[in-house]
């Protein structure tokens, strides 16, 4: 795994040894010998990870967390800070200012490596997932990054019997504000769809003493739990084991006797994390489906035509749908309706179009707003006697009712003039597909405008 990694000491031999472990793993390395170096090199080069001594010339690393966490360019940096001293105070300071652990030395070799492979691969994960950066302006996201305090579900998997309900209880003690809920292994792997998923599993270390880490891979590929983040508890002194658990995709390892308020800070930061990442991504699909969308009338657009016809046309030639039909339908004489009574007039008629089209149609049907007052539906699996059923109906329903128009006390009375052609599985020119069947309906609308309108003419030129 590549990355660029800041080391911060102020003793030269200190960020030797960890350049030259860290260069062997094939990370790249940057060195700071005070606290004002290391922040100007964070700003200025943007490193993956910060590995930061507590004790520096100039400043604390307390405060350089602060002021790295305070920083919109650092602020997601994740940062390992490490002291000489096992002070408690000082590590749940560092946890509170940001820092993503706090390790004691000597360091642990191979607790420190997991620890930078895990922070790294939740890093790559953060930045695949996040918007670009004219987005957030776009969508409205662009205010600084706050708490989140959506309500939280944990789950804890343990053993079960007496010693799991007072260890269960202690963990509600930790995090009050959550949903807690305990469940035993095949419990939790037998989770379905339908189960309201937690945020987060928390594994205890019976559990790991009896099944092994493989609990982790167990849980981490399954559909319905992997979404979930993972923590585990280890007996205390157990690092190399922590450290292949942070390899094999556990976010956080607690160590017994658990400290309650260090467990809430850690649990609290992932969930944090998690929320912000289930923000973005959810935001990310917002943005898919409104590039798909019509914004007044919410139906697809032409682009998502284009890709549905291109499934189609690759399922009719290899046989896996036999027939396609395809409607376009315009509106009658729509130009008098924007001219008599406005555009915010006609939007209303679109939008009431496009309801009463959606109630006409098969589920099956893809409905699109293919450009100004012209839709197409295309109904997979529909022959053009079928079609032109649908399409009789459609104009029966556009037509049977009077439109409420802004400025006019009558209701308006509308029609449609509609298109239908059909292609069989087999057909000849599969690349040129969506070209030659909405051409075809195209010809067919014309002929329908050409011989009064308010009506059905298939691609046979036969009228209805």
């Amino acid at each position: 795994m590549s990355g660029l990694i800041l080391i911060v000491d102020d003793l030269s031999i200190n960020r030797t040894i960890l350049r030259a472990k860290l260069q062997a793993a094939c990370y790249d390395c940057l060195m700071a010998d005070c606290g004002e170096q290391a922040l100007l090199l964070a700003q200025d080069e943007n490193p993956d990870l910060i590995l930061l001594d507590y004790r520096l010339p100039d400043i604390d690393g307390i405060d350089i967390c602060q002021r790295l966490r305070g920083n919109p360019a650092t602020r997601d940096i994740p940062i390992l800070l490490f002291s000489a001293t096992a002070d408690r105070q000082q590590r749940l300071t560092a946890l509170r200012m940001g820092a993503d652990d706090f390790l004691s030395k000597p360091l642990d070799e191979s607790y420190l490596m997991g620890r930078i492979r895990s922070l790294l691969r939740t890093q790559d994960h953060r930045a695949r997932h996040a918007m670009p950066v004219a987005m957030p302006a776009v969508t409205g996201m662009a205010e600084g990054a706050a708490a989140f305090t959506l309500q939280s579900r944990m789950m804890v998997i343990c053993n079960g019997g007496a010693a799991c309900d007072g260890f269960c209880n202690d963990l509600r003690g930790v995090m009050p504000e959550m949903t807690c809920t305990c469940l035993s292994l095949q419990q939790a792997l037998r989770l379905d769809t339908g189960t309201a998923m937690p945020d987060l599993f928390l594994v205890s270390a019976d559990v790991i003493l009896q099944k092994g880490l493989q609990v982790i891979p167990d849980l981490l590929s399954r559909n319905q739990t992997r979404q979930a983040e993972l923590c585990i508890i280890l007996p205390e002194g157990q690092e190399l084991l922590g450290a292949m658990a942070l390899d094999l995709g556990a976010r956080e390892v607690l160590h017994l006797p658990l400290d309650a308020e260090e467990a809430n800070l850690r649990l609290a930061k992932i969930l944090q994390q998690k929320q912000q990442r289930d923000a973005l991504q959810q935001a990310f699909e917002t943005q898919l489906d409104q590039a798909v969308r019509d914004p007044l009338t919410g139906l697809f657009n032409r682009r998502y035509l284009c890709a549905q016809m291109a499934r189609i046309a690759a399922d009719m030639q290899t046989g896996a749908l036999s027939d396609c039909a395809v409607l376009v339908i315009d509106l009658d004489h729509f130009k008098s309706v924007n001219d008599r009574f406005g555009h915010n007039a006609g939007d209303d008629v679109l939008t009431e179009v496009a309801r009463r089209l959606r109630a006409a149609l098969r589920s099956s049907d893809i409905l699109v707003r293919y450009g100004g007052e012209e839709f197409v539906v295309v109904m997979p699996g529909a022959d053009v006697r079928a079609a032109r059923r649908v399409a009789q109906r459609i104009c029966r329903t556009v037509h049977s009712r009077g439109y409420d128009v802004r400025g006019s006390d009558a209701a308006l009375q509308l029609s449609v003039s509609i298109g239908v052609a059909a292609e069989h599985a087999g057909f000849a020119g599969c690349g040129d597909f969506a070209k030659t069947i909405v051409g075809r309906a195209d010809d067919a609308l014309r002929a329908a405008k050409a011989g009064g309108r308010n009506r059905v003419v298939s691609g046979q030129n036969a009228a209805a």
